[in-house]
């Protein structure tokens, strides 16, 4: 099981990115969809209203989280998959996302990667084009 790896670029800075992943009020602005978000290492996080849940293993301010991350469709003995955010500044007002997702149950992959496009990255790109870099 290969993971997925998504990266994008975006019209704003690192410490935006890294922001966004890690408040409640941001990122339940920014999906539409309640986000609740422990920002410290060991803290406890759920967005989209509950689907999604976890637990933040490591943090490298505007550089890089990892998660343990898992939806409500995943069976109970699953395994939380791991979730690697790594954000690279490339000037002042542009930067690159990369999410590699690793562990998803078999079979998930492909659906999960059009719901990071769809419901992460899609909607990141329109707010920060509507508020102009953010």
């Amino acid at each position: 099981m290969k993971p997925i790896l998504i990266s994008s670029i975006f019209d704003t800075h690192a410490a935006f990115l890294y922001k966004f992943f890690l408040d409640s009020k941001l990122h339940t602005e920014i999906t539409e969809s309640e986000a609740i978000i422990s920002n410290k290492i060991g803290g406890r996080f759920t967005a989209w209203d509950g689907y999604i849940k976890g637990e933040i293993v490591s943090l490298e301010e505007n550089k890089k989280i990892i998660q343990k991350w898992r939806t409500a469709e995943f069976n109970k003995n699953d395994k939380d998959s791991i979730l690697e955010i790594t954000i690279e500044e490339i000037n002042k007002n542009k930067s690159k996302l990369i999410l590699k997702h690793s562990e998803l149950p078999e079979g998930t992959e492909e659906k999960y990667k059009n719901g990071w496009k769809e419901y992460y990255i899609k909607p990141l790109k329109e707010f920060i084009k509507k508020h102009k870099g953010a």
